[in-house]
């Protein structure tokens, strides 16, 4: 069974979290640090946090901490096949206690060999829409305390913001480049 934590540790966790967040545009970086960061703080085995694809179907791996290859590879992560996502993406967080024989998560076999037992999940939600999953995965039954879930929420509302505040960079600095593109294209050689 994890230890349980003081709620100072989660604080801390949430600092470190945080200036990371706002010290770096590179989103790969930064999220690779949360998940690592997460799984740490709420003694897991892994975590990952996947976003939705342009289409609102799939959930793409986008940083992992902790999971073997062969899991990363199991298949995709069918919205419309998985009841549990369904139900995150609607704004739930939620624990399972053993998702190799919940019939509502999607690789119950393949989380076995992982030797995954426990899942918590929580949305990540910007502008009051889901973008994706933030997931710890324990290898040992437990459920989650009332603390963890909060800090895994305060950490899925900063790594949601993180992630729009990079998509919008992206869009302001192509933006840019298309304004730059034109003015330089119109000038006469």
């Amino acid at each position: 069974m994890a230890t349980q934590k003081s709620l100072g540790t989660y604080f801390d966790a949430l600092y470190q979290i945080t200036l990371r967040i706002s010290s770096s545009l590179d989103l790969d970086a930064v999220l690779s640090y949360v998940t690592e960061e997460t799984a740490q703080a709420v003694d897991a085995k892994a975590s990952s946090v996947r976003l939705l694809d342009g289409e609102g179907k799939r959930l793409e791996m986008r940083a992992v901490f902790g999971l073997s290859q062969a899991y990363l590879e199991k298949g995709p992560v069918e919205v419309a096949r998985s009841p549990v996502d369904r139900e995150i993406l609607g704004g739930t967080a939620l624990q399972l206690a053993d998702v190799t024989k919940d019939a509502n998560f999607q690789y119950p076999e393949e989380a076995a060999r992982e030797g995954i037992v426990s899942v918590a999940s929580v949305p990540l939600i910007a502008h009051g829409r889901p973008i994706g999953v933030l997931r710890v995965y324990s290898g040992e039954l437990r459920t989650f305390s009332e603390e963890e879930m909060r800090f895994l929420i305060a950490v899925a509302d900063l790594a949601a913001l993180s992630i729009e505040n990079a998509r919008l960079y992206d869009q302001m600095r192509q933006n840019y480049e298309d304004t730059m593109n034109v003015l330089w294209g119109e000038l006469p050689a």
